[in-house]
């Protein structure tokens, strides 16, 4: 992939940080970039009957913060020595911190969550994964355990899901898997109220949709020899689709999209969906 800037790992001690750091050391490898770790650290603060105060006492909190970096970093260089890494920890509340770490970042890697196999989605990975200035992987499982699945996208003929969709194809490529372009059609509700049905696809339509995605698969063929491009169009919801293909696959990209001054900074329904749902990694790229 071409890009500037350092892959920037956000680590916050929990259990699943072990398998964010791992995440982001084999994406920086992929990439021939630069890491920076951070992690941020607040000072608790006292309540009285006249407002919040900070203890008046050094709790040792910023030497602490450096000293777990310090350590992250001594097993990352053990594991990569090829990789240059640094260090940061910055004080303040986690989102507006690690945005703030993310300028000029080519990436920003976080965990989708404290548990260990990075299950659901911490309103802080959310909110990081909305509003960051660079594309965000959140990461829910530990890589290169078991064979890797496929890079999968959803395409709908938009130009953000264009972006999206080249986007998984560089990622498909670093990683020598197959990229999958799924193209979905929502479900409507039944009016009688019994059950929700897809949305049926007329002949003519459906090979249409069919048609268009297989065109974008070609250019994407042409454009990375070698890359291995799978189609499926399927009757079913956009979000669902993705998370139930996610199964298996060793990462889902997704677009991020936005109006004026947050244009490519706003999550939409369908990637927010998929990143609360998902089982794999998701990837939210940035329109150029």
């Amino acid at each position: 992939m071409v890009a500037e800037g350092p892959v920037v790992i956000a680590l916050d001690g929990g259990a699943h940080s072990a398998h964010t750091l791992r995440w982001g050391l084999e994406e920086a490898e992929r990439r021939d970039a630069d890491v920076l770790l951070v992690h941020a650290w607040q000072e608790p603060y006292e309540i009285t009957p006249l407002g919040w105060y900070a203890p008046l006492v050094d709790l040792g909190l910023d030497r602490g913060a450096q000293a777990y970096l310090d350590a992250e970093r001594a097993r990352a260089t053990a594991a990569h020595p090829g990789l240059r890494i640094a260090t940061r920890a910055v004080q303040g509340a986690p989102v507006p911190a690690l945005l703030a770490a993310a300028e000029g970042a080519q990436l920003l890697v976080i965990g989708a969550s404290g548990r260990p196999d990075g299950s659901r989605l911490s309103s802080v990975a959310g909110h990081v994964a909305a509003h960051a200035p660079v594309p965000v992987a959140v990461v829910r499982r530990a890589a290169g355990d078991g064979p890797a699945g496929p890079v999968v996208v959803g395409v709908d003929g938009s130009a953000a899901s264009l972006a999206a969709a080249r986007t998984a194809a560089r990622a498909a490529l670093s990683r020598d898997v197959a990229l999958v372009l799924v193209h979905a059609r929502p479900t409507v509700g039944d009016p009688y109220g019994t059950h929700d049905a897809p949305v049926p696809l007329p002949p003519d339509e459906a090979g249409a949709a069919h048609h268009a995605a297989s065109r974008l698969a070609e250019e994407l063929r042409e454009e990375h020899p070698g890359l291995r491009v799978d189609v499926e169009v399927v009757e079913d919801s956009p979000a669902h689709a993705l998370a139930a293909r996610s199964v298996g696959s060793d990462l889902v990209v997704v677009g991020c999209r936005g109006l004026g001054a947050f244009r490519g900074m706003l999550l939409g329904s369908v990637s927010h969906d998929v990143l609360r749902t998902a089982a794999s990694s998701v990837l939210v790229g940035r329109a150029a």
